[in-house]
């Protein structure tokens, strides 16, 4: 016999309590691909044109950040910049020299355009990183906006929402567009073990950043936290032990700050997960995304779902890649059925993807997906 059908918002929260509601929540990434269909994204065109969705929607921090973002103006009191745009090829490189109290520190970055064979939210990449050497230090930190306490932005989206899902906060790891594009990833793990005090100064610095916001998120009554974490990935080249030595201490104080005020946390990592996840889910964190299948990523759900199904509601999984974008509707309606099979028992799943899906994907593969989810993901 079928279940009383629940919201959206019902449907999240009897998962995450590994309960089994009455279908498995459907809850894919989906900027790119809105981007790519409408022009431009937005909750309330994704509202608008998703009725199977189950939202769990990320807004952002509410705190500028410079070490990604190239604004016109910047306000930094204490300091004075100088910014200039040039093309090169077919991008634009910007130069910026930040003039502050403590020294004098700047950076070049190339900037792809979208919409092109870039895609629609291409990466810039860094020509010169804004901190050389530990003296850097010191200017950095003038470079960082005073935080803000205003989050009515997340309440506005909490409330559009409703009862068709949840808002989260995305508030971003030390390295996730802090530390490793002020510094670089590869230099920062060159620095772990020749200049230590550069490593441990710079990750110190975006750490407690990172810890403040969250706060400052909490304070004002966010009742979920996105964690992103996607640069400290075993994917992006560290090993397990430094992953281990560094990353799971910042994890699990991250966490146990947001437990704290009653809150609950999503960790985001869209890469490899089978030599971290045991490490990821001993912090306490209650969602676990993207979990990325082979080939791209190395995550066994079956596995996963024996080893950690009990602890951390898992979520995303079906390739938007090979699967949704350049799979068939048959390949797509199996690899639901199946993960269906493997997870669905006991709750604590949340079907999605392995990140957004992607302009050009076929809205037959499109149609199958959503079909196949709630056919699939209904609990009797």
């Amino acid at each position: 016999m079928p279940r009383t059908e629940m919201t959206g918002r019902e449907r999240l929260l009897t998962a995450m309590a590994h309960e089994e509601p009455d279908r498995v929540p459907i809850s894919p990434r989906v900027g790119a691909w809105m981007v790519a269909e409408y022009g431009a994204g937005g909750l309330a065109r994704e509202l608008e044109v998703l009725p199977d969705m189950d939202f769990m929607s990320v807004t952002g921090d509410g705190q500028p950040n410079y070490i990604y973002s190239y604004p016109a103006e910047y306000a930094l009191p204490e300091v004075s910049v100088e910014q200039s745009w040039r093309d090169a090829g077919d991008c634009r490189i910007v130069e910026r020299t930040f003039r502050t109290p403590a020294g004098e520190i700047g950076d070049i970055t190339r900037v792809p355009p979208s919409g092109r064979e870039y895609g629609v939210s291409p990466n810039p990449v860094k020509i010169e990183h804004l901190v050389k050497n530990v003296e850097d230090l010191g200017a950095l930190r003038y470079v960082l906006p005073e935080i803000g306490t205003n989050f009515d932005f997340y309440h506005a989206a909490d409330e559009q929402i409703g009862e068709r899902g949840v808002a989260m906060a995305c508030v971003r790891s030390a390295l996730d567009h802090q530390a490793g594009d002020a510094r670089g990833m590869e230099n920062l793990m060159i620095d772990y073990y020749t200049d230590r005090a550069l490593f441990d100064g710079v990750m110190g610095i975006f750490h407690e950043r990172t810890m403040a916001i969250t706060k400052a998120a909490l304070e004002a009554g966010v009742g979920a936290i996105f964690g992103s974490w996607y640069y400290n990935s075993l994917s992006s080249g560290w090993s397990p032990g430094i992953f281990q030595e560094i990353f799971v201490p910042q994890i699990r104080e991250h966490v146990e700050l947001t437990h704290s005020y009653g809150a609950w946390y999503d960790y985001y990592d869209d890469g490899v997960l089978s030599a971290s996840m045991d490490m990821i889910v001993s912090t306490g964190i209650d969602v676990l995304e993207t979990c990325t299948p082979p080939p791209v990523g190395d995550f066994d759900l079956a596995e996963a779902k024996r080893a950690v199904g009990e602890q951390v509601t898992l979520k995303g999984y079906v390739d938007l890649l090979y699967v949704i974008k350049h799979g068939t509707p048959e390949l797509v309606e199996s690899t639901v059925r199946d993960a269906m099979e493997i997870a669905k028992p006991g709750g604590g799943f949340i079907i999605g993807s392995s990140d957004s899906f992607r302009e050009g994907t076929p809205p037959e593969n499109l149609a199958t997906y959503w079909r196949a989810c709630k056919e699939y993901g209904k609990y009797e």
